[in-house]
């Protein structure tokens, strides 16, 4: 196995880190984006071969000089808090890098990738990147006295733009890699190449592995219990008079009742421990709503987010595992499963956060309650991937590759 190459990537990353922090404390995100365009240049001499350099597309190279423009010009100008050198630059230079990063890392190390999840990973990445650009300036405006977000409003227009520019960057890379003369980006133009049933069965057995055996009688007794509660507080928010809860009321017991419908019309087991789980995290989002809990418990709104990550975090690990283990083209070394999981739940929290601004812009919801509220929610996402790494870790790694 190849991990020498992203050993040395390691130190570079922690550069980059305190890279952002430096110009997140001194305001001068200008400076960043020249800094990352630099980076990409030096992640695509780090993998393409000298005889390609010398024919590079010039579509690609005007990707990664348009981001180092717009640092330059708003370092000239004066404009490093404006349109040149902020979203812009940001929106293009954050997918290019995510595509490299990935590039990088197939060619170097034990990382290997096809088509299907070369995409994937770059929109997770630009997403991501986004949602921590957002979490620093919110930080950075917090602790260290700067003015980069004003109001929810600013970031979630931030977010918005990121979150559109990707899709034609990532559509890009799509079409590069499609038609690319190149061996080293042909080289991830392979197919997925998985089986259905047979990655069904493997995803339930790897599930298993970390959520116990099926003799769990205590666990859905326990789960019946939640789903009747659910049930008691829809009727308490009719009584209320509180038809927005009680339609989520419904709606989350619903979906507790999915398990069972895989269970019973699809021959797929799932672990009582692990739909134990997803009736414990409705509950939680069903009475918070109902008695008031986000509105007056300031950290209920974290505690549902921590929960709802990490549950995703365990289904992304058994997604992983089972796919690797059965395809012929996707290899993901159990050191990296973590840093896509973490890079996933912020794209999702990023994407999450986007509806619920919508949601209350044009429904008159109160999904909301400000930029404090917003940014914390991202970052308690963090913590429960976090959490669901070490899980992951020490139950479904080791089980797993027994």
């Amino acid at each position: 196995m190849q991990v020498s190459g992203f050993k040395k990537l390691t130190p570079s990353i922690i550069v980059l880190l305190v890279i952002l922090g430096m110009f997140l404390a001194l305001r001068r995100l200008d400076i960043l984006w020249l800094v990352l365009g630099i980076i990409s240049f030096l992640l695509i001499l780090g993998v393409i071969k000298v005889e390609e350099i010398r024919s590079l597309k010039w579509e690609l190279v005007a990707l990664l000089l348009v981001p180092l423009f717009l640092g330059m010009s708003g370092i000239s100008s004066g404009l490093e808090n404006q349109l040149l050198g902020i979203d812009v630059a940001f929106v293009m230079i954050s997918p290019t890098i995510g595509f490299m990063v990935m590039f990088n890392l197939h060619h170097h190390t034990s990382f290997k990738v096809n088509f299907p999840f070369a995409i994937f990973f770059v929109f997770v990445f630009s997403l991501a990147s986004g949602g921590l650009i957002g979490i620093g300036e919110f930080l950075s405006d917090l602790y260290l006295g700067t003015n980069f977000l004003r109001s929810n409003y600013d970031l979630m227009m931030d977010l918005i733009a990121i979150a559109l520019g990707s899709i034609p960057m990532g559509l890009f890379f799509t079409r590069y890699i499609r038609k690319s003369k190149y061996d080293s980006i042909q080289s991830l133009t392979s197919p997925l190449g998985v089986s259905t049933e047979k990655t069904s069965n493997k995803a339930v057995e790897i599930l298993f592995s970390g959520f116990g055996h099926k003799g769990n009688n205590w666990a859905p007794l326990l789960s019946r219990s939640l789903q009747i509660l659910i049930l008691i507080f829809a009727m308490l928010a009719i009584y209320w008079r509180n038809p927005r809860w009680f339609f989520s009321s419904i709606l989350s017991f619903g979906v507790t009742l999915v398990p069972r419908i895989f269970t019973k019309n699809m021959n797929i087991v799932i672990p009582p421990l692990l739909n134990l789980w997803i009736c414990g995290a409705l509950f939680l989002h069903v009475i918070g709503g109902v008695m008031g809990f986000y509105d007056d418990v300031f950290w209920w709104d974290h505690l549902t987010h921590f929960v709802s990550a990490a549950l995703i975090s365990i289904l992304g690990f058994t997604i992983l595992l089972t796919i690797t283990r059965l395809s012929d083209t996707l290899h993901i070394p159990n050191f990296v499963i973590p840093i896509i999981i973490l890079l996933f739940i912020l794209a999702t929290g990023v994407v999450w956060e986007i509806f619920e601004f919508f949601a209350d812009e044009l429904l008159g919801t109160h999904m909301q309650y400000g930029l404090e509220d917003t940014a914390f929610d991202m970052i308690y996402n963090i913590f429960g991937a976090g959490f669901a790494s070490l899980v992951g870790y020490r139950y479904f790694l080791s089980e797993a590759n027994k």
